[in-house]
Formats: structure tokens, sequence, C-alpha cells
């Protein structure tokens, strides 16, 4: 049975254009993967936090002793043990909402989702693929760092395959957000 994992780091839910995205491309997954199993992490819901100095050392602790049966490795489980990524985020600042940076820094644990060689990293994840889906009011050009950033994060833990949908001039007078949205959907349902 393949999982499925959705990182939804949209931080609007009922008037997010990313979430309307991300909900077209689960649905047609879904349906092309009846056997899939979708689990979902909400990150705007406190599920992750930024660690402290005294989680930080109780953490290295555990990672030197490669216990990563600990509860502050439950979400890097759930990461490495995922068969596709799906990432659900606006396009703020030139990257991504803070949220998932920090869902970044709880999950990148040597030993389990990478590990760290004199060649560079080698991935521990068995995802085949990642899809990164933004939206964005303005213009994304060629400063899509959020999905660089994911990219390279994707590379590191052993997944292969990226790709990323965006929607961008949302807000821009003189452009048609909805023909855009509705381009977006289109490269959504031609990916089935």
């Amino acid at each position: 049975m393949e999982k499925v994992l959705f990182l939804d780091a949209c931080i609007r839910d009922r008037q997010s254009r990313t979430k309307k995205l991300c909900n077209t491309y689960i649905g047609l997954f879904m349906k092309a993967h009846p056997e899939a199993v979708l689990e979902t992490v909400t990150l705007r819901r406190g599920v992750v936090q930024s660690h402290t100095e005294d989680e930080l050392e109780e953490r290295d602790g555990y990672i030197r002793r490669k216990d990563f049966d600990q509860p502050m490795f439950d979400l890097a489980r759930q990461y490495q043990s995922a068969d596709y990524i799906i990432i659900g985020t606006p396009y703020w600042d030139l990257s991504f909402a803070a949220i998932l940076k920090v869902y970044i820094e709880n999950i990148m644990v040597a030993d389990l989702t990478f590990r760290a060689t004199d060649q560079g990293f080698v991935g521990l994840c068995r995802g085949k693929r990642m899809i990164y889906i933004t939206t964005a009011g303005g213009a994304i050009g060629d400063k899509n760092y959020g999905y660089d950033y994911m990219r390279a994060i994707a590379d590191m833990t052993g997944i292969d395959e990226t790709r990323c949908i965006k929607a961008d001039m949302l807000d821009i007078a003189g452009y048609d957000a909805e023909a855009i949205m509705d381009a977006a959907v289109k490269e959504i349902e031609d990916m089935f």
C-alpha cells in the first residue's frame, strides 16, 4: 500500500488558492491510486515548533544512540516512509510560509532521513516523487526559492523526482486570476 503525505502549509484554509490547487491534485491522485493512504499534516495547527537548546541536546543524544522511536521523531519517520509527498504553501517573501521551514528542521534527522558521508549526503527516504504547489499574488519568475529549497531537500533525502505547480500574478491588475487558476488546474489534470 502506497502512502501519500500532504504537508499543508497553507495559512488560510477556506480562502486559500493554494489549497484549492492542492485539493484538485490530491483528488485526482487518490482517484488514480485508490489503494493509496493519505496522511495530512496541517502545519498551521501548531504541529511543529522550533527546537529549544535543551531539546536539541536531547535530540542529539537520541541521534547518537540511533534511538528514533522517540515521539520527537514522529514527523521524520512519517516523512521517511512516505511514497509521495505533496507540499502546499503560498509564495511568501521569495520562498514559503515560515512554518514549513520549522517542519523541515524537525524532519531532517541524520541516519533517519539522510546520512552524511565523505562523498556527500545519501537519502534514506523511500519517496518516489515530491509535488510542490504554490500560488502568488505577484510574479514568481525565476525567484522560486521555496521550490528550489524543497527540491534540494528532496535530493538530500533520496527523492529523485520533483515537480512544481504554480499560479502567480493572481492579484495584479490586468491579469485574469480565474483564468490563471484554471490553467493551473488544467496542468494538474494533464498529469493524470
